[in-house]
């Protein structure tokens, strides 16, 4: 592009004058880099629509081969004159796609388009330097060591946009508060954290902050022997990404709930979707599959809204109410494969893929996706958890705790937390351990109070274990639960059917089931 060719134009309050690299804002003029301005010009140009990152390098870089920091350094100081120009126009990111400039419908004379906004994208986040004490090379190597694995993990996460650790290189945010730095670096959160040793102990405190607020959405603070330093990082990294992008959402779903119905765009229409899925009431989550729907509308191939619209799809034939079961899981099919078209190297679309799979009865197919996600993000701890339960129900007892025990170390408050206590509880009473069993299937219950099957899987553990008086007590949790959901009256015939508990417990081998059938009629189940 040759900037001496390209004509004035404004963008809401700002003139840009290309020739000269001039950007003239209500507070005065600034001159920006000519490879910033090109950029600007490129993304002004396309109106509204996305331009890719392929198409910038042949526009801007004039098609040569250049690394990823390149373009998230100009992109980064394009949302600081985006912030300093008074919400003139904003830059967004479409994952695995490209940019676009969004305005307040005066530049370039187009509206922007209906699907965007800064606001709506997904929020972004920088892991910042942990602090250490001067003079230790060794709590300097960790801490340097902790924010790039922090970094590098948080980035496989489709649902964020993590600031890459050469972006902060450049830029000066040390003593700075948290509200400053969010605006220097163009993100939405920062983690931030210190490392501190003492009597061969090491601490680490975690803070992630959402900039606009300056308040804290999630902390924590971890004490370990510092025996094996590589250890211990693999262990507080798993932790710390495993909790982080839960907190985050689960504060970006609030801020969500509270958008006016008319004013939802697609990030929010995602979230307030992918919140009422996991609320798991029938009414929750048809109005998530509307949600859903209408995201997908916007971003028809977005690979975290199919995935989770998969999972509606699969909702009815998990608590047994769906009137054609097979249909569903055909439908779930058809947009899992659609999630890993899109995605093919998004690891929550390999793992939604396996668990329709699963229900297809395709159980070693279903594990291979299983191991694909893991491979794409080793931090995935929906995927250690699947693998728990397909293996739960196998009989391979010992693999199958392993995998939940890891999924849960890695991610104890995702929404997934009560499916990897089940997985445990089931192994359990697979391998006659009816005690630990019931006391996994207890913590499941505590997670997932409302999920009836939940309660029946305690009954059939606690019979097991000859607690009569606490199977009946489950059994009844479970029964009043069941026809709540069904709509169905007092009855002696239980609202949970046979057919409905084969679904939800498939396991490989019929004796398993049967043993299952036999604690629940022992408890009085009359199915």
């Amino acid at each position: 592009m040759q900037l001496a060719h390209q004509a004035a134009f404004s963008l809401g309050s700002l003139e840009v004058r290309p020739p000269t690299c001039e950007v003239v804002l209500p507070a005065g003029r600034e001159v920006l880099q000519p490879r910033v301005m090109q950029v600007l010009v490129t993304l002004a140009r396309a109106r509204g629509a996305v331009v890719s990152r392929d198409d910038l390098i042949a526009t801007c870089w004039g098609g040569r081969v250049v690394g990823e920091d390149a373009i998230t350094l100009v992109m980064m100081k394009l949302r600081k004159l985006a912030a300093r120009s008074g919400g003139a126009f904003a830059v967004e990111t479409v994952p695995r796609v490209g940019y676009r400039l969004v305005t307040n419908g005066a530049a370039a004379g187009e509206a922007p388009p209906s699907g965007g906004g800064g606001a709506q994208a997904r929020p972004r986040l920088a892991v910042l330097e942990f602090t250490h004490p001067p003079g230790d090379d060794e709590q300097a190597w960790f801490a340097e060591a902790l924010a790039d694995e922090l970094t590098a993990g948080l980035s496989k996460s489709p649902l964020l946009a993590v600031t890459p650790r050469q972006t902060l290189l450049h830029s000066d945010v040390v003593g700075q508060r948290a509200g400053a730095i969010c605006d220097r670096l163009g993100v939405d959160y920062v983690l931030d954290g210190k490392v501190r040793s003492l009597g061969g102990t090491v601490r680490v405190s975690v803070d992630l902050i959402q900039g606009s607020d300056e308040t804290s959405a999630w902390s924590a603070r971890y004490d370990r022997p510092m025996s094996d330093l590589f250890a211990l990082m693999n262990e507080i990294t798993t932790s710390i990404i495993g909790t982080v992008e839960p907190a985050l959402l689960e504060r970006e779903e609030h801020r969500a709930m509270r958008t006016p119905e008319h004013d939802l765009q697609f990030w929010r229409l995602f979230v307030r979707g992918r919140r009422l899925f996991w609320r798991s009431t029938d009414k929750d989550v048809r109005e998530a599959e509307k949600l859903l729907e209408r995201a997908l509308e916007l971003e028809p191939e977005d690979v975290s809204a199919l995935s989770i619209l998969a999972h509606c799809k699969l909702y009815d034939v998990w608590v047994g109410s769906a009137p054609d079961p097979a249909g569903a899981i055909a439908e779930a099919y058809r947009i899992a494969l659609k999630a890993v078209a899109a995605g093919a190297f998004d690891a929550f679309a390999h793992y939604t893929l396996g668990v329709v799979l699963s229900l297809m009865e395709r159980l070693d197919e279903a594990k291979a996706e299983q191991r694909r996600a893991l491979e794409l993000n080793s931090y995935l701890a929906a995927a250690s958890g699947e693998l728990g339960r397909l293996l739960a129900f196998e009989g391979a007892s010992d693999e199958a705790i392993a995998y939940s025990e890891r999924a849960i170390a890695a991610s104890p408050n995702d929404p997934h937390t009560w499916l990897w206590f089940r997985s445990k509880a089931v192994a359990r009473f697979v391998a006659g351990d009816y005690e630990a069993a019931a006391r996994d299937a207890a913590d499941a219950s505590a997670r997932g109070p409302e999920r009836f099957p939940l309660h029946f899987l305690l009954a059939a553990c606690y019979s097991g274990a000859g607690r009569m008086t606490d199977a009946r007590r489950a059994l009844d949790d479970g029964e009043r639960l069941a026809r709540g959901r069904a709509g169905r009256t007092e009855s002696n015939v239980s609202a949970y059917t046979v057919e409905a508990l084969r679904t939800g417990h498939p396991f490989v081998h019929h004796a398993d089931f049967d043993r299952l059938v036999d604690a629940l009629r022992k408890a009085g189940w009359q199915a």
